[in-house]
């Protein structure tokens, strides 16, 4: 699998093609890092007027909350006619960007380079092109979490639970908004598990956590009380994200929720085993 990366500049003087390295985006088809330097951009403040100095931050910031799927408007962020996929991040249509230029920023060829897609590299790569790496990373590192569970766990309890099902009010009328479990199934009583990356940035951290708590929560109206419910993760780095460490703390002394790390899932299956688990919904 084939990792690329594309700069991304921006402009200082049109008539002397001068522009400065701001960001860093770098993608192999599954997963995406993208980060800008915050540091970089308040050092060039003042050969930017004040608008468009506001402008740009706010466009580096959508880039980034868009390359997390977290944006709600990208034909704003992008002033194009149609909405690109969630899956922009390509390099087709990094080449479409690179050609593209709103005076505000620009975007380099996705270049492809030998190496593979991590952090280790990913940092290397934006200290060498970008700025000193002084900040929080901002990468889409779902896919290695999830990845985990469906390939580790699923093959291990398929046909005994229900695995990637979307819970909604239908089901439980006390559950206010549907929510993504990784598995559910009963055995006398509920048995759930949701794979929670705690790495994300920390409001999305918490509409995750809440959501699946509001499922127990629902099911205990429901009359079905004493769930087992596990929270598959990784402990978050603290340096990263305090918030974040703390949030992982408390659901790992909480007593109606059992953390197991992604390396030990085999935690999971064996309880689904032992305990005779059957699939929650027919």
């Amino acid at each position: 699998m084939k990792t690329l990366f594309s700069i991304l500049y921006v402009p200082i003087s049109a008539a002397l093609d001068e522009k400065v390295s701001i960001g860093l985006m770098m993608f192999n088809g599954e997963q995406h890092f993208f980060k800008y330097s915050a540091s970089k951009l308040s050092a060039i403040k003042g050969l930017l007027a004040n608008e468009s100095n506001t402008i740009l931050k706010t466009y580096l910031r959508t880039l980034e909350k868009e390359i997390n799927n977290e944006a709600e408007n990208v034909e704003a962020l992008f002033s194009l006619g149609n909405k690109p996929k969630t899956n922009w991040v390509n390099s087709s249509y990094i080449s479409y960007l690179s050609k593209y230029s709103n005076n505000l920023i620009q975007f380099s060829e996705a270049k492809q380079i030998d190496i593979e897609l991590n952090t280790s590299n990913f940092r290397k790569l934006f200290e060498k092109y970008i700025f000193e790496y002084d900040e929080a990373i901002v990468v889409d590192d779902s896919f290695d979490i999830y990845k985990k569970v469906k390939s580790k766990l699923y093959p291990k309890i398929s046909g005994k639970v229900n695995v990637d099902r979307t819970i909604t009010p239908n089901d439980f009328k006390n559950l206010i908004a549907p929510v993504e479990v990784n598995f559910i199934g009963v055995n006398g009583v509920p048995v759930a598990g949701q794979a929670i990356n705690f790495e994300k940035q920390h409001y999305n951290l918490e509409n995750d956590v809440t959501r699946f708590v509001a499922l127990t929560k629902a099911l205990e109206l429901d009359g079905q009380k004493d769930g087992k419910y596990f929270v598959l993760g990784r402990e978050p780095k603290v340096n990263h994200n305090d918030k974040n460490h703390l949030l992982w703390e408390q659901i790992r002394d909480t007593d109606f929720l059992e953390f197991v790390d992604i390396d030990e899932v085999g935690i999971v299956e064996e309880y689904i085993n032992k305990n005779n688990v059957v699939p929650f919904f027919d």
